[in-house]
């Protein structure tokens, strides 16, 4: 996470439920309704000579007239909304943001409950959602998604959707908008909450600049039509509703915001805009499954807003693993892209079924920890193969992409703040990264370039989560240097730390990038009856070109910070 200057050359993360970056292409085993269960199909990569995706070999899919939907359509006024054409500005706070906007770059999509597909879903269930949700199912928590447009009616999304409550319910005498006649707050095309938008009454589409983010509105068979919906069902799909997928937070809501066309491209002022709107509509946590190689000063400063205001944002580290794939930079392998690289945000790379950096995915000194994010990862889907498309009840079998690790661990992040909802972003940060699983990969290190902190861990995440006490505490750090000097390292010595708080508590080291913004988190420890514990770490997780702050951390309360220097 840092704002280090890269190429502007424009890099996209995925090309959604077609294709991703990296040449290969999503294929997925269909599942057209919830009758019977299908078996999985195995995928392979393409040549990466060919287009962004090219041409996906035959699929093997299950043609079944579509079921219906578990629940019947909604007939209130909201679900025939449309877009609102005024002749006036529908959204003048996005108006506003795109005037400060002074250079335009484009961003790229990245590609046990009794949810009948649950049990193959080796990705919650290896990450620990199980012993999760022994701890906790999830409070109400909104997350909001901004990517392509979403099937907003899809049987396990429908009911999961974000209700601006400011623009729902009819009008009253003495309310803003009211007319003398009682309207619908959704249809009246007014801003009835003066929040810069009308009539979002479930989220908005920063592209079309209407209060419809439906996927398909534009392009219905774009190549990116589909990546909104299969991140926002991982992040939060119905669960523990007899149908479909599994999310690790229950109780979710999930705010859908169009910042990217149905082909997967968008620009800055869009997702700037939609950060703005999630942060001051009551978003906890932001999910950006897109990304681009130019420092962008105007995202950036939306990142930083969304900090400001303790609202986590998780991002896809991107698939330019090898360099090699389609629109990467080949002389940069591993390039990861902003706005995975700004601090304060949490990045996230990809693996496979063996816990191993899957070959697409991005990495370097900014990435936070890795998430299942190739192969058999099923979320709910939109197939553009059937006739007519069905939005209503389709499911991947396959997804690869780290834009489809990125919603895992903002899933995660949501079901902790379930646990902590009074967490700092830095609080948060800690218990994603501390509590990491350190995979074969990694060698034992605390920390590695290609894995970050190690695969998420959501059953290690809840259960320290659950023990901080909510309250500030006091924490003392014992810190030496290098042999040589105090405040000095080298990348060759072995560093050691200790934490001193209350006895039987868990406690972490935060080694933080003065100029970059990167972090590094000692392993989350409990502490002796004496209420110590201590590490010993090597020097060669820091960068020798940058100065460090270190300093002990439980939950949000930290020690002083020990400045530690190369030498």
């Amino acid at each position: 996470m840092n704002n280090k200057q890269f190429t502007r050359q424009l890099i996209g993360l995925t090309a959604v439920s077609v294709a991703i970056m990296s040449g290969l292409v999503i294929h997925f085993q269909l599942f057209p309704g919830i009758q019977s269960k299908y078996p999985l199909v195995p995928t392979k990569p393409i040549d990466k000579s060919q287009s962004i995706g090219g041409q996906p070999e035959k699929r093997v899919t299950q043609h079944i007239p579509p079921a219906p939907s578990a629940a019947a359509p909604e007939t209130t006024p909201q679900s025939q909304s449309k877009t609102i054409l005024p002749s006036g500005d529908v959204s003048p706070r996005q108006t506003a943001i795109a005037a400060t906007v002074t250079h335009e770059y484009t961003y790229h999509a990245l590609a046990s409950p009794n949810d009948p597909y649950y049990p193959s879903s080796w990705a919650l269930q290896h990450t620990g959602a199980t012993g999760a949700w022994a701890i906790s199912t999830g409070t109400p928590m909104v997350i909001a998604i901004i990517d392509t447009g979403f099937a907003l009616s899809h049987e396990d999304l429908q009911t999961q959707w974000y209700q601006n409550q400011g623009e729902n319910g009819f009008t009253q005498s003495g309310d803003r908008c009211w007319t003398g006649v009682s309207q619908n707050k959704s249809t009246n095309s007014c801003d009835d909450d003066a929040n810069g938008y009308i009539d979002d009454w479930r989220g908005w589409n920063f592209v079309n600049k209407s209060n419809l983010p439906q996927a398909g509105t534009t392009n219905p068979t774009g190549s990116g039509v589909s990546h909104g919906t299969a991140v926002a069902g991982i992040a939060g799909a119905a669960t523990n509703n007899g149908i479909g997928v599994a999310s690790y937070n229950w109780n979710v809501k999930l705010m859908p915001l169009q910042a990217l066309s149905d082909n997967g491209s968008g620009v800055t002022s869009d997702i700037a805009a939609a950060i703005y709107y999630a942060v001051d509509n009551g978003a906890s946590v932001i999910n950006l499954s897109l990304g681009g190689s130019a420092d962008d000063p105007a995202l950036k400063a939306a990142v930083l807003y969304a900090y400001q205001h303790n609202v986590v944002i998780v991002a896809a580290a991107g698939n330019c693993g090898t360099g090699t794939e389609s629109g990467c930079d080949p002389s940069k392998p591993g390039q990861m892209l902003y706005p995975a690289l700004y601090d304060h945000v949490i990045s996230v790379g990809a693996t496979d079924v063996n816990d191993a950096r899957a070959s697409f995915s991005s990495y370097g000194p900014a990435l936070d920890v890795i998430a299942p994010g190739s192969g058999n990862i099923t979320s709910t889907l939109i197939d553009t193969s059937s006739s007519p498309i069905n939005m209503t009840n389709a499911y991947s079998a396959s997804l690869y992409g780290t834009s489809f690790a990125s919603p895992m661990v903002a899933s995660i992040v949501s079901l902790i703040k379930s646990i902590r909802p009074n967490a700092t972003v830095e609080d948060i940060t800690a218990l994603v990264d501390g509590s990491a699983q350190k995979v074969s990969g990694m060698s034992g290190s605390i920390y590695t370039l290609q894995y970050g902190h190690g695969l998420i861990n959501a059953t290690s995440a809840s259960t320290i989560a659950a023990s901080l006490s909510p309250t500030a505490t006091t924490v003392k750090l014992g810190q030496t240097g290098s042999v040589h000097s105090e405040h000095s390292f080298n990348t060759a010595d072995t560093l050691a730390s200790s934490c001193t708080v209350s006895p039987f508590s868990y406690c972490t080291v935060r080694i933080h990038s003065v100029s970059l913004g990167y972090d590094r988190y000692l392993p989350y420890t409990k502490t002796d009856s004496s209420g110590i514990t201590s590490w010993s770490w090597p020097g060669n997780i820091i960068s020798a070109s940058e100065a460090w702050d270190v300093s002990s951390q439980q939950g949000g309360s930290f020690s002083p910070y020990y400045p530690l220097v190369a030498k």
